[in-house]
């Protein structure tokens, strides 16, 4: 009997993670009431200065998606220029990770467990305030338009957006949490671009306001880990803006100094790297 128990208390939430991944763990697919999920105390934030005539102006049009990540999915809107984004309920699962065992693993393993399980309304703390932080501090620097991270009765506007597959979605935003930002091209093909019309002077006018833009990031005190510029980074109207906010972190006591040579070092040798002719010095973005 004893053993039956121990097997039992093994086995139950064995199962019930099993459970959980196949059945209700977030797949990937857009449905509306996945995502409007509401606001809780624990993770909601007040945001100062919103604009909420924006919404009026921006969210009649349809939206069609853009692509989703580990934290959001983005759709675009219809004249090409705003891109809405909201917050996954759950990190999606590999497409077809059931078939490849090292996915087993990884979703068997404690950590991922207790993040998934136990971590999701800390998670979405963590987002909603880095976006409130943007917002706040970094409005043009993150082309970010509207964060509705709370409720509130002048957030009432119904959207339709499509998903990948061609399916259109009508909801109501109300109760769902969301950001709204300006559509970026990003820097590699801005930088493209550029150097396809020979005009090599703006593209190094471009790597400078990228560098003025971790600059004033850091001048309120706000920093990122990893500067990945092929994906979080791009150009509105030939201004940098840092797409995605969702790793930034807030340091008052930030050694400046320090923290700028780092970013600076990082930049400078993904543009040797990439754009080894832009840069100034061409020793300055090569790895010693």
């Amino acid at each position: 009997m004893r053993l039956k128990a121990l097997f039992a208390l093994i086995a139950l939430p064995f199962a019930l993670h099993l459970f959980q991944l196949f059945f209700l763990h977030y797949d990937g697919k857009f449905a509306a009431k996945i995502f409007s999920h509401g606001f809780e105390k624990t993770y909601s934030q007040e945001v100062s200065g919103l604009d909420f005539e924006k919404l009026d102006e921006i969210l009649p049009q349809p939206f069609h998606q853009l692509g989703q990540g580990k934290q959001m999915i983005a759709f675009v809107s219809a004249d090409d220029k705003y891109v809405i984004k909201f917050f996954n309920p759950s990190r999606p699962l590999k497409k077809n990770w059931y078939r490849n065992g090292k996915y087993w693993q990884r979703y068997s393993s404690f950590k991922w467990i207790s993040r998934e399980w136990f971590g999701k309304k800390q998670r979405l703390q963590k987002l909603f305030f880095r976006h409130k932080l943007a917002y706040e501090l970094l409005k043009e620097e993150t082309g970010l338009v509207f964060v509705h991270l709370c409720p509130s009765k002048r957030v009432c506007h119904l959207i339709s957006v499509t998903d990948k597959f061609g399916e259109e979605h009508r909801f109501c935003l109300a109760k769902t949490p969301f950001v709204l930002q300006k559509k970026a091209q990003l820097v590699s093909s801005y930088l493209h671009q550029l150097m396809q019309e020979n005009q090599v002077a703006q593209a190094k006018q471009a790597l400078a306001r990228i560098e003025a833009l971790f600059e004033k990031r850091l001048e309120v005190g706000i920093t990122d880990r990893i500067q990945t510029m092929e994906n979080n980074y791009g150009f509105v109207d030939g201004k940098p803006i840092q797409i995605d906010v969702g790793r930034i972190r807030y340091d008052p006591n930030l050694n400046l100094e320090e923290e700028k040579a780092r970013i600076l070092s990082n930049f400078h040798n993904w543009i040797g790297s990439n754009y080894d002719h832009l840069l100034a010095n061409p020793e300055k973005g090569k790895r010693k």
